[in-house]
């Protein structure tokens, strides 16, 4: 068998078609034949590395047996923000799987990261048990909640702003600006063509799979200034809205967004696609139990390939003069790319400092050093501070001494629950 990877070049649209038909087949999508749709998917691919696996002894051998793409961004973590390489699109064919073209694919993606300056790779995965032999583990989580408006009744008054509604597409200027000010951890960035499409600019859709037209809400305040938008549609279901983006940059405008899409008339059923572990609004109600939670699911997977860059990057937390603020980490890394003994140095305003002493030490073997031992996916896991340091350690994923767990699980603790708004 004649395997070749190949990095795709953009003006090849023949090739760029052939390679997404084959990405839609993998993830049981069918795969475009409109000419003006297809053309606009070669577009969303500009910035974008595109690699095709090619087999020259199949029967198509101009079609990919296995694809992935990836592209730059900018990661948001605690207080900071740090490059990141995200990975997307990544197919092998039935007909070829189990010989080893998955992890080559990676891991030419894990250094290339590397080579190009990214401190942490990034990806969502369709299945959970691929990815962490690679390093990789889920970071955010996101939950589907469903509202019962008959049962909607606010414990407190309704904002001072105004909602209004409107064509997606005039939030073209407005969205972007309200998206960046409202960043948290766990975000990346949204690119031109992502707000073609969730916006209608274009004929693909971020959102709807073939339900109602997009539309659009935009919350103003008081003053008049725009702190929020929702994005959302009537679902298939008669008397169902469904809600894709909400981005609000402060309480007050998710609130009025909230209050406005559970009082639509005639709706029978709200559905937030997209809803953040802490969210709050359930808590403003009278009547809790109008809302559901129906679907638990993590979102963000995270691996991280270079661990002074992504941790001094980073805020931590500082409880107390008396609680340490020098951290010494065991990090294991099965592939050898950022693995060691690392110091962790917290100021006092939580800005850190990582400095590499050296390899891990075997297990057992250094008892001069109260070290807590994880391997790359669990500091991957509790970066944004998602999972707690003390619950991983409980599951026995990371291990050292209880005062030295304590210790590193309230410096990673945060605020608000990370967050992956922008799926890729």
């Amino acid at each position: 068998m004649n395997l070749r990877t190949v990095e795709l070049d953009h003006t090849d649209h023949a090739a760029l078609d052939l390679w997404w038909g084959a990405a839609s087949r993998g993830f049981l999508s069918k795969p475009e034949t409109d000419v003006a749709v297809r053309a606009e998917r070669r577009g969303l691919l500009v910035g974008s590395s595109i690699i095709g696996v090619y087999d020259d002894t199949a029967a198509e051998p101009l079609v990919p047996v296995a694809t992935l793409g990836s592209f730059p961004t900018a990661l948001s973590i605690p207080d900071g923000t740090v490059r990141a390489l995200a990975i997307t699109e990544v197919t092998v064919s039935t007909s070829h799987e189990r010989r080893g073209i998955a992890r080559s694919l990676m891991e030419n993606r894990l250094h290339h990261a590397q080579a190009t300056g990214a401190a942490v790779v990034a990806l969502t995965a369709s299945e959970a048990t691929i990815y962490g032999r690679y390093g990789f583990a889920p970071a955010t989580w996101e939950f589907t909640h469903e509202v019962d408006p008959k049962r909607v009744a606010w414990r407190s008054a309704p904002p001072t702003g105004r909602v209004h509604t409107l064509d997606p597409r005039s939030l073209a200027i407005v969205a972007p600006e309200l998206f960046e000010r409202s960043r948290g951890a766990g975000d990346i960035d949204r690119g031109v063509a992502w707000w073609k499409q969730a916006l209608r600019e274009v004929t693909i859709r971020h959102f709807s799979h073939g339900e109602g037209d997009t539309l659009a809400l935009r919350y103003d305040d008081a003053d008049g200034e725009p702190q929020g938008y929702a994005l959302y549609r009537v679902g298939e279901e008669w008397g169902t809205i469904v809600v894709d983006d909400l981005v609000a940059t402060t309480p007050e405008a998710r609130y009025a967004l909230w209050r406005h899409l559970t009082g639509i008339s005639l709706t029978t059923k709200v559905t937030f696609q997209q809803s953040p572990a802490d969210e709050a609004m359930p808590w403003r109600l009278v009547d809790r139990r109008a809302v559901k939670t129906t679907a638990r699911a993590d979102s963000l997977w995270l691996r991280i390939v270079d661990v002074p860059t992504v941790l001094g990057a980073r805020r931590f937390t500082v409880p107390g003069p008396s609680t340490p603020r020098e951290h010494v980490l065991d990090v294991v890394d099965p592939l050898d790319l950022t693995g060691g003994r690392f110091v962790l140095r917290i100021d006092e305003r939580g800005a850190a400092v990582v400095e590499r002493l050296g390899d891990v030490p075997e297990s057992g073997g250094d008892t001069d050093t109260d070290s807590v031992r994880l391997t790359i996916n669990e500091l991957s896991a509790v970066l944004l501070g998602g999972p707690r340091v003390s619950a991983l350690a409980e599951a026995g994923l990371i291990t050292g001494s209880p005062e030295a767990v304590r210790a590193l699980d309230l410096a990673f603790a945060t605020e608000q629950a990370p967050f992956l708004r922008t799926h890729f």
